[in-house]
C-alpha cells in the first residue's frame, strides 16, 4: 500500500471520530449447538479510551451501550463500568480520540464507580457474562526480553524464515510468553511480521503482511522496520477454546486494536478497533 493511499486512509478514520469495530460471532465459527466453551463473540465487546484523570471512558459502541458493564485494561486488570450518556462532539474537536480531546469527542460515555485507569490508556468493554468460561491470566510485562534460541529456532522452523528482529513483550508466568518477531525479506514474497505466544503445547501466530513500500511498510511512516516496542497486551486468558489476548499497537498516527482468539496454531480475529491519535 503506497505511503500516499495510507495517509489519507488514516485520516478518514480520524475524521470520523469514532473507533471502527468489527466483530465476528461464535456462529461463524460454528453452529451454536456446537460452540466451545469460552468461545468469544465478538457483538459482546467494543473498544475505548481513558480520560486524563482515569475515571472515565469513551467509546463507539453503536448499540444499547448499557450493557457494557466491564472494563479490561493492560496488563490484564478489569474494573466495572456505568454508562453515563452519548456525548456530542464540540466544534473544538480536533478529530483525534485522546484524552486531550476527550471532552471534545463523540462516543459513548462511561464511568468508573471505583478505581481508576492510566490516562490515556486504550480499553476493551464487555459485557456481564462475555468473558464466561475464561480465565484471566496474571500478565506481566516485560521491557528488554528476549526470545531464547530455542524458541527462534522453533518460530523459524514453523514459518520457513530466518528472524532477523525480536522481542518478548511479556509473560503469565509458565503458562505462556508473547512476543513479536520479523522476518527476514524473501524474494518474490512481501515482508512478514508476527505476534507470537508460546505455550506448553506449542507455538500460535497473528500474522502481519507488509507492502514494499520502504518508508510505510506495516504503519505509516514505520521506516520499513516492524516496530515491536509500540505493542502492548492488554490482557491474556485461556479455556476450553483456546488462548485469547487483546493487543494495542500503536503507530505514528494511531493505534490498532484487536481482541483475537486461539484457533489452532492461529488466532481468528473477534474484535478489531482504531483510534486516531496523530500529532495535532
Amino acid at each position: 500500500m503506497a505511503l500516499r493511499t495510507s495517509r489519507i486512509r488514516l485520516l478518514l478514520l480520524g475524521l470520523l471520530c469514532c473507533f471502527t469495530l468489527s466483530a465476528i460471532s461464535p456462529a461463524a465459527v460454528g453452529a451454536a449447538s456446537s460452540v466451545v466453551p469460552g468461545t468469544l463473540d465478538g457483538s459482546k465487546f467494543a473498544f475505548g479510551y481513558v480520560n486524563e484523570s482515569g475515571k472515565r471512558v469513551l467509546s463507539n459502541t453503536s448499540t444499547k451501550p448499557a450493557r457494557f458493564t466491564i472494563a479490561l485494561f493492560a496488563p490484564g486488570s478489569m474494573l466495572g463500568i456505568k454508562y453515563i450518556k452519548h456525548q456530542k462532539q464540540t466544534d473544538k474537536s480536533n478529530g483525534r480520540q485522546t484524552m486531550w480531546n476527550f471532552d471534545q469527542d463523540e462516543g459513548d460515555l462511561f464511568t468508573l464507580p471505583k478505581g481508576h485507569i492510566e490516562g490515556n490508556s486504550s480499553v476493551l468493554l464487555a459485557e456481564k457474562k462475555a468473558f464466561q468460561g475464561q480465565e484471566l491470566l496474571k500478565f506481566t510485562p516485560e521491557k528488554n526480553g528476549k526470545w531464547d534460541k530455542a524458541s527462534i529456532a522453533a518460530i523459524e522452523k514453523a514459518k520457513k524464515r530466518k528472524v532477523i528482529r525480536q522481542r518478548i513483550i511479556g509473560h503469565a508466568g509458565r503458562e505462556a510468553v508473547v512476543g513479536v518477531v520479523e522476518f527476514a525479506r524473501v524474494a518474490g514474497k512481501k515482508p512478514l511480521a508476527s505476534l507470537v505466544l508460546s505455550t506448553k503445547s506449542g507455538l500460535v501466530f497473528q500474522d502481519f503482511v507488509g507492502n514494499n513500500d520502504k518508508q510505510s511498510t506495516w504503519r505509516v511512516d514505520d521506516g520499513g522496520v516492524f516496530q515491536s516496542d509500540s505493542f502492548g497486551i492488554v490482557f491474556l486468558s485461556r479455556s476450553k477454546a483456546g488462548f485469547a489476548l487483546a493487543y494495542d499497537w500503536q503507530g505514528f498516527e494511531g493505534s490498532s486494536l484487536a481482541l483475537l482468539q486461539q484457533k489452532g496454531t492461529a488466532f481468528r480475529t473477534v474484535a478489531e478497533g482504531y483510534r486516531y491519535t496523530s500529532p495535532v
